[in-house]
């Protein structure tokens, strides 16, 4: 499936990331990625009072922060770099037999909206048999989620050479910490297109994203 999704191509002539891009795009690895914990507990104590699902909340309040850093929005695609107006999210699913899939899911500021939209893909790909990725889509983030694992480093695997430059999120376990519930989460972007800075901005935005309920989100058990 094609994106949809408004996009605007980069002026190389005035992109003050042009030496950047340059110098890293064609490393046979140019992922590069950090490993840290975020605060989660407003987050996940909204979530216990109000019979929200505490995984599609997360993945809610991450999108909200990944829109607000541009170069999370920044692709590569053929000789060009676009920024595209919003991204949305794809996540890995476990199914009964142990094989997971790929359930894709917009991204819509109505929490509702967006709760119904990933719990319906989600159910979708349990049904579903195969792994069925779709490589021309590219306006997401690649979610994964490991809750039996308090990580505290990842690596992803990597086909050498390839031009993919979508940004990997993954969630660990999440846990008590003196008082506080901590979630894992590990970040690999492509180094021609973000760097440290952006990572952070992303980590900043997603820890203060969990401390702030939706204010559109009317209760009620699933």
């Amino acid at each position: 499936m094609k994106d949809t999704i408004n996009k605007t191509k980069i002026d190389f002539a005035t992109w003050k990331r042009k030496e950047h891009y340059d110098f890293f795009k064609d490393f046979e690895q140019p992922f590069w990625g950090i490993t840290t914990t975020v605060d989660c507990t407003e987050a996940y104590q909204y979530c216990k009072e109000n019979t929200i699902p505490f995984f599609i909340f997360y993945l809610y309040k991450s999108l909200i922060a990944a829109n607000q850093v541009k170069e999370f929005r920044y692709r590569i695609e053929g000789s060009d770099v676009v920024e595209y107006e919003r991204i949305s999210g794809s996540v890995t699913v476990l199914r009964e037999d142990e094989t997971f899939g790929f359930a894709n899911f917009g991204f819509v500021e109505d929490f509702n909206l967006f709760k119904k939209d990933v719990s319906d893909s989600v159910a979708n790909v349990k049904s579903q048999e195969g792994l069925k990725p779709d490589f021309e889509l590219v306006s997401l983030i690649h979610y994964s989620v490991l809750p039996l694992v308090r990580f505290s480093s990842f690596q992803h695997a990597q086909k050498l050479g390839t031009k993919h430059s979508v940004p990997q999120i993954v969630f660990g376990k999440f846990h008590n910490a003196d008082g506080r519930m901590k979630l894992p989460v590990s970040v690999h972007v492509h180094h021609a297109l973000c760097d440290g800075i952006h990572v952070g901005k992303f980590i900043e935005a997603f820890e203060k994203e969990l401390a702030v309920p939706v204010s559109n989100h009317t209760a009620s058990p699933d």
